[in-house]
């Protein structure tokens, strides 16, 4: 059908020409949306645009006049529309709703109808607006689409850097192990020590590269929350800064911590471990840097109130400093600010400082920096916690130095099947003079169970036959009791979480520190107090 604008620019409007219907007639025709217009009583279509024959893809010869509103609904609308029954019978005066059609030329028009009455001389008629929503649903189908496919992107990306996460930590935690275990023989010779030393650095410097890995790709995808729990800022930075001593010490450089003393009675809820994160990333990228002098950690109190107080963090040194031009870099992605020059023997991924500035945003603060070249370097951030309960802080629980836990003969079971991880394992227990069993595999570890009393369980979470999690689900159905810790080489998101709703007591990270896992051992297994004085 030729639709012909009424609208003549070479004869406009004047005397006699009703100027208002030509208006009415170009914005008519021109509307993006479709317009239908019938007779209310004979059901008979008067009118409709150019936008609606362009919709239903019209041939020239189509002409929609005449024809009656049902008869134009049984020829276009979809048979599994919806308001079809509405649509094919009497359609309400006043109503909107949504509704498919399909064109001439076969394709699927979604839309949504919006009909209202109006009158004109003693005439009703009855007008359909439709808009076409075509482009909008399918993107919709679209996004929906790609949601799915970036959730099973990330899902998979998950399991990858699980799997890898694994796959890396268990020979780092072979070679770290049997580092330990060499340097805590007694007599050895000095360069032995030295060699020994560096194997075991070298290893666990390839350790913090996949860690910083790990949690970028976590904090990248804004799956890193904060797990709030109440603890001592100076107690937890005291220890931080204690096991970077030796560190410090063999490189010749000064830590100095200190702080306010009303640090010492103030109790926060917040996540420490995070918290230390950050601060170890800017303690060992200062070390790093800095080639004599010292480094100073300070922690002072901004503002305090009944309910929260304001910390002010500050590591200072007096390393190489960063030029100025390259400050506004340090943040980014693996960019290394020294790449270029002589001082790019200084290692690393260049993530150290990107993981630290996420963690002080996801705080609630900002990471930032002052220096100058030759001259060293001050990071420093605020941020704001809140007061622990008076009520908890008033319960310390105060332990003699000279009653220490006796964990000799402490009754426990491996399970691991990786034989150097369980071999390093044994060593260490049998020094602490406990009593072991060992099982490969979930299902040997339950027929153990049936016949051996354990104190303590060490378990593996990826074993051939049964996984740590069936495993300890098994053992849960009858026996609630007994501690069982997990070890695990794949740092998965929301550890804890998952750790304790399995029902786990605790867990242990592959590669382990000897002492840490004494330390945990003593804490959960049943022992005595002994007196050493």
């Amino acid at each position: 059908m030729n639709f012909k604008s009424p609208f003549n620019p070479k004869k406009p409007p004047g005397k006699g020409t009703d100027s208002r219907g030509i208006y009415y007639d170009l914005l008519f025709q021109s509307s993006m949306d479709g317009y239908i217009i019938f007779d209310k009583n004979t059901l008979e279509v008067t009118d409709y645009n150019r936008s609606l024959a362009d919709m239903l893809e019209l041939a020239e010869t189509v002409d929609l006049k005449g024809l009656y509103i049902t008869q134009v609904m049984m020829r276009y609308l979809d048979g599994e529309s919806a308001n079809l029954e509405l649509l094919m019978n009497k359609i309400p005066g006043e109503w909107n709703g949504e509704a498919d059609f399909i064109s001439s030329a076969k394709k699927n028009i979604n839309t949504f109808i919006r009909s209202f009455v109006y009158h004109k001389d003693e005439h009703q008629f009855q007008a359909l607006c439709i808009r076409n929503l075509t482009e909008m649903v399918n993107a919709k189908k679209e996004l929906v689409i790609y949601k799915e496919k970036m959730e099973k992107a990330a899902k998979a990306k998950a399991r990858f850097l699980s799997s890898m996460s694994h796959e890396l930590r268990t020979p780092l935690n072979g070679i770290i192990g049997t580092s330990n275990l060499v340097l805590s023989e007694k007599n050895l010779p000095e360069n032995i020590k030295n060699n020994i030393n560096i194997l075991r650095y070298s290893s666990e410097h390839m350790l913090g590269i996949v860690n910083d890995i790990l949690d970028f790709s976590k904090i990248d995808e804004g799956k890193m929350e904060l797990r709030k729990h109440r603890f001592n800022i100076k107690e937890s930075i005291d220890k931080l800064a204690k096991s970077f001593e030796n560190e410090y010490r063999n490189k010749k450089i000064e830590l100095v911590f200190t702080y306010d003393p009303r640090l010492e009675n103030i109790f926060v809820v917040s996540d420490d471990i995070k918290l230390n994160q950050v601060i170890a990333n800017l303690l060992s990228n200062a070390l790093k840097f800095t080639i004599s002098g010292t480094v100073t950690l300070n922690v002072s109190i901004e503002q305090i109130s009944a309910t929260h107080v304001t910390f002010c963090f500050e590591v200072r040194d007096t390393g190489i400093g960063i030029a100025e031009e390259k400050q506004a870099e340090i943040f980014h992605d693996f960019v290394q600010v020294n790449e270029n020059s002589d001082l790019r023997r200084f290692d690393g991924t260049g993530l150290g400082l990107t993981i630290s500035e996420k963690l002080v945003k996801i705080f609630g603060g900002k990471l930032e920096v002052e220096s100058e070249l030759g001259k060293g370097s001050k990071f420093y951030f605020t941020l704001n916690f809140e007061l622990a309960p008076k009520k908890e802080m008033i319960k310390k629980e105060t332990v003699s130095p000279e009653v220490k836990p006796d964990i000799r003969g402490v009754r426990v079971l491996i399970v691991e099947d990786n034989e150097i991880n369980a071999r390093i394992l044994k060593t260490f227990l049998l020094k602490w003079q406990m009593r072991i069993m060992e099982a490969r595999n979930g299902v040997q570890a339950l027929e153990l169970l049936k016949y051996h009393r354990f104190d303590i369980i060490l378990m593996d979470l990826e074993m051939p036959e049964m996984n740590g999690y069936e495993a300890l689900r098994q053992i849960r159905l009858t026996d609630n009791v007994i501690p069982v810790i997990a070890f695990t080489a794949a740092l998965l998101e929301n550890m804890d979480l998952l750790i304790t709703e399995a029902g786990f007591t605790n867990y242990m990270l592959k590669p382990f520190r000897p002492a840490e896992l004494k330390e945990m051992i003593e804490l959960y297994a049943p022992h005595r107090k002994i007196d050493y004085a």
